[in-house]
């Protein structure tokens, strides 16, 4: 029998991250300057985990993802990435393709275009298996299997189909096969719902969400819609200009935001409030481009509560006096204090 001493050890036990990115830092090299497209971005997956980042268009995001698994081409990558043992980093080729598929699967954003239009659907699904040594026939048969379960009719018929005989959502649906085909212990999945109507939006997370507990997979999942992570997420880390404004558990990021630029982006979510249509609101202006970003803070030419040193310093990603979570805001202390602000 387990002594309750030891039951509160392992209570308290810190988990240790499946994956921990630490001041990472993406530039592209270009005529006129470094355009940074990621700045000092640090955060943890712990296993099992639920992690959605949301942001803007361009807020870096994706490059972000992406530089993880050395899949920017002409990037300059800077910081760690530590997965198992490997910062992700500094490997070489051969150990991130090791990697890649077989411990971090990554569902692509536009289906379409990460399939290989002149491939069969079980080509594709089985390639990966294939690649790491299994035999034909067992390879087959575990594709067959995970087509199925992510909901593929006839998927033994279907395997022959090809791409643009699938219509949108059964092929993000054969995507996230290929990414969980190998087994990996963690999915990347880059806005997978997107151009997707919202039925088969709530049924491709629905599968993502089941996978997850299934398998138990920890999943990152990129949108630029904070409904979406609403019921699917357990923490949220939101980016804007390369950057983390916040980051917190799902709830308290949406009951008590202490950033100007997530309050903006929860403002603008569509409300159903009684019989009157509501107003969506917006957020005043466009997101800096990486190559022109201006001092301070980067959201400061777009937010009502600027103030001086918020267009000389840049703040710090901190928990403020008062505050539940960190938010790299200088007013962040005032809103910790004023709930219920918004833009």
């Amino acid at each position: 029998m387990t002594s309750p001493t030891v039951q509160a050890d392992e209570a308290t036990a810190e988990v240790v991250p499946l994956l921990a990115v630490r001041n990472l830092k993406v530039s592209f090299r270009a005529a006129h300057g470094a355009v940074r497209a990621v700045n000092d971005v640090s955060f943890d997956v712990r296993p099992r985990e639920r992690l959605g980042i949301v942001g803007e268009s361009g807020s870096g995001k994706s490059v972000l993802a992406q530089s993880i698994l050395g899949l920017v081409r002409g990037a300059d990558v800077e910081g760690s990435a530590e997965f198992g043992g490997t910062d992700l980093v500094a490997a070489d080729a051969a150990r991130l393709r090791e990697i890649r598929g077989q411990e971090i699967g990554y569902v692509f954003q536009d289906p379409l275009s990460a399939l290989d239009p002149v491939r069969t659907i079980g080509y594709q699904v089985v390639e990966p298996l294939r690649v790491r040594g299994v035999r034909k026939q067992e390879a087959r048969r575990s594709a067959l299997d995970l087509l199925g379960q992510v909901g593929i009719k006839d998927a033994a018929r279907r395997m022959d189909d090809y791409p643009h005989q699938f219509s949108g959502g059964m092929r993000q649906r054969v995507v996230i096969a290929m990414a969980l085909v190998a087994e990996p212990q963690l999915i990347i999945a880059d806005e997978p719902t997107t151009a997707l109507d919202v039925r088969v939006q709530a049924q491709v997370l629905d599968l993502l969400h089941k996978l997850a507990d299934e398998r138990d997979l920890a999943v990152v999942l990129i949108t630029h819609d904070l409904g979406i992570l609403a019921g699917f997420a357990e923490k949220i880390m939101v980016m804007y200009a390369g950057r983390v404004m916040e980051t917190a558990d799902t709830d308290s990021l949406f009951y008590s935001s202490i950033n100007p630029y997530t309050l903006g982006l929860l403002a603008s979510l569509p409300r159903v409030e009684g019989q009157t249509p509501q107003r969506l609101i917006t957020i005043g202006g466009r997101p800096p481009s990486p190559s022109a970003l201006p001092e301070g803070c980067p959201f400061n030419p777009r937010c009502r509560y600027v103030i001086e040193v918020c267009r000389e310093t840049m703040p710090k990603l901190e928990v403020p006096p008062g505050g539940s979570h960190p938010s790299a805001c200088h007013r962040a202390w005032w809103l910790a204090h004023t709930p219920g602000q918004m833009p």
